[in-house]
């Protein structure tokens, strides 16, 4: 009983510091070994003290990724799937972010890792900025254009 009211305490603690998905707060409580039985409570109680909110992680996921690591659609529904947060809350948090600007995103991402390549055949180049480009989850004729565009801004020449 005592074990449980710290694991309990140790959850909500752990909630608290960041938005957690369900299979983080799972993955966790299995991890500290706490018993089966006591893991839908414990997330009930989570769910019940506004703590755990798989909506509100979602939209935070896109938000944040879209914005801090300049993610593409594609890596980020991926992202969330991998956390096994359901195809409609996916679909909703990425309708929540304005994605009008994932070609500006796509751009500044396409500058730096071309600048930062070292790579003298442009050929190699350009194919190493394309599969990084996909790598980030960006749609493969956003990034042709871009690098199209790239390649022609005589900057890069």
């Amino acid at each position: 009983m005592e074990n449980e009211t710290l694991m309990k305490v140790k959850i909500r603690a752990y909630c608290d510091k960041a938005e957690r998905c369900h299979s983080e707060v799972r993955n966790k409580l299995f991890q500290w070994k706490v018993p089966v039985s006591s893991h839908g409570e414990m997330m009930a109680d989570l769910i019940a003290q506004n703590l755990l909110n798989e909506e509100r992680y979602a939209l935070a996921f896109v938000h944040d990724h879209h914005a801090f690591r300049r993610w593409g659609k594609e890596k980020i529904r991926q992202g969330l799937m991998k956390k096994q947060v359901s195809s409609f809350l996916i679909d909703f948090a990425l309708k929540s972010v304005q994605f009008e600007s994932e070609e500006e995103n796509l751009r500044i991402c396409a500058r730096k890792k071309w600048e930062s390549l070292k790579d003298e055949n442009k050929l190699k180049k350009r194919a190493k900025l394309i599969r990084y480009l996909y790598g980030k989850g960006f749609e493969m004729q956003a990034i042709q254009n871009a690098v199209s565009s790239l390649m022609d801004d005589t900057e890069f020449e």
